[in-house]
């Protein structure tokens, strides 16, 4: 894992040894065994067949290993697909781009592709399924916990040695519990708000835990499972992307399963790697920055063949805010507040700023104006993404090669009662870059994770309408 902040579990302080029975039996919640050659099974770990398959999924397995296109009279709605195939069930991410419309773009636009491009790489979809292709792949996202999961994704880890690590966690686990062990949790803003006392407990043992028993080469595919815990052990509302507390009324009959939840996800991720280590191209790899697009790439001039990738529908504050959904896990890895709380405001349009705009974009300039007539500040803000969003374009113009393309799956936000057209907007953008418009495909949207409804202004009970559906817009890159 990259360099965390300074926050660490450590010390042994007061055993309890009366709860020691009542927390050991939590942990294995009825589990008899520990780790198989198939992975985790158990009661609580065993939910999942290793092998569940649909009429879809082997539809696209066949596709996979065969390569055949879909007909260009399908749709792009995929309603019916299971998108937790291989790595991408890892963990959930705001408006993930689902595995089928990656593929697709990668099989369509992408023939004879040495290298793919996601600048905003999110959670990695897009890299998993370039390296099942046989490309290699570049990700670049400016979160730190995008960049974790992504990375985590697209290695090759050594199946073996993940198994045996588990094992050596759970003994580890078992062993602290006997003696009972507790350790301090960390202490950042707000985390008896977050977090009930016996979470913060449990937690704290658990991140002990890996520290001390898992070695570094597998221990980041272990903090991704740890990750999916703490959000799912947080007093966080279900089916939420902002940070909401569950209702005080619920509070109380509220009990987060700390140990149950880590193993049942530890094993879930098991059988996504040993799915993903028999399908991916071993000859291929993936790399994953954390960096902002606007400050450049680590690729040299016209490397990448093509670019696929779903960037930000909007400002994180008022449309998909990935920190708030971060926030948590980096505090708990032990990234210090700053740095957690902060991905927004570092994000497209996260900061007013001046800045001289290189582009013409007729369609934004009459939203613009539209929405400057309900409230100019809403405009400014409007005006301050994309002309971040603008400031992009001359490194992608610079890495991608004459002839490459560019796949952009984004979305249509309305402010103030104003669509904005950001599919045209693109197109309009990236003319004044060198980048031709081929087409547009549009899919609705049934399994992406983005609510129906939001709040643009940010005042409770004031609601609008989202994304119902996204657009797919293919540009080429001009000599």
């Amino acid at each position: 894992m990259q360099q965390r902040g300074q926050q660490q579990a450590s010390g042994q302080v007061a055993r309890r040894p009366e709860d020691n029975n009542r927390r050991l039996a939590r942990v294995h919640g009825g589990v008899k065994d520990t780790c198989t050659g198939r992975g985790i099974i158990g009661d609580k770990m065993g939910l999942y067949e290793a092998h569940l398959t649909t009429t879809d999924r082997v539809r696209e397995q066949m596709r996979l290993h065969l390569g055949l296109a879909e007909s260009d009279g399908e749709d792009w709605d995929y309603a019916a697909a299971d998108t937790k195939t291989h790595t991408h069930g890892y963990h959930i991410y705001p408006a993930m781009m689902i595995p089928q419309v990656a593929r697709r773009l990668i099989r369509t636009y992408g023939g004879g592709a040495r290298l793919l491009l996601d600048p905003f790489c999110g959670s990695g979809t897009s890299l998993v399924e370039a390296r099942l292709a046989g490309v290699n792949a570049v990700g670049i996202d400016l979160n730190p916990f995008a960049v974790l999961l992504a990375r985590v994704k697209t290695t090759d880890y050594d199946l073996l040695a993940v198994h045996r690590h588990a094992r050596e966690l759970r003994q580890c686990v078992d062993d602290l519990l006997k003696r009972g062990v507790e350790i301090p949790p960390p202490r950042f803003y707000n985390i008896d708000y977050w977090f009930k006392p016996e979470a913060q407990r449990d937690l704290a043992l658990l991140r002990y835990a890996i520290e001390s028993a898992v070695p570094a080469e597998t221990r980041d595919f272990f903090w991704v499972a740890f990750a999916a815990t703490v959000r799912e052990c947080s007093n966080t509302r279900r089916g939420e992307y902002k940070l909401y507390r569950i209702p005080e009324a619920e509070l109380p009959a509220y009990r987060p399963r700390v140990f149950e939840t880590f193993w049942e996800r530890l094993g879930r991720n098991l059988r996504g790697l040993e799915e993903f280590l028999r399908d991916r191209d071993p000859h291929t790899r993936a790399d994953v920055y954390e960096r902002d697009l606007r400050e450049g790439v680590p690729l040299p001039t016209g490397a990448v063949d093509i670019v696929v990738t779903s960037p930000p529908y909007g400002d994180s504050q008022t449309t998909v805010a990935y920190g708030q959904f971060s926030r948590l896990v980096l505090q708990w890895l032990g990234y210090d507040d700053e740095t957690a709380k902060s991905i927004d405001k570092r994000a497209l349009g996260g900061r007013l700023a001046p800045t001289e705009p290189r582009y013409e974009s007729p369609s934004l300039a009459r939203a613009l104006a539209a929405i400057g007539d309900a409230c100019p500040k809403r405009a400014a803000q409007v005006k301050q993404f994309y002309d971040d969003f603008a400031q992009c374009f001359p490194e992608l113009s610079r890495v991608v090669r004459a002839g490459g393309y560019g796949c952009f799956v984004v979305g249509n936000r309305t402010v103030k009662g104003v669509r904005l057209p950001t599919d045209r907007i693109l197109i309009e953008i990236a003319a004044c870059f060198g980048w031709t418009h081929i087409t547009t495909h549009h899919r609705n949207i049934p399994n992406k994770r983005m609510p129906l409804r939001n709040s643009p202004s940010n005042k409770p009970g004031e609601l609008s309408p989202t994304m119902t559906e996204e657009h797919i817009v293919v540009l080429q890159r001009q000599p």
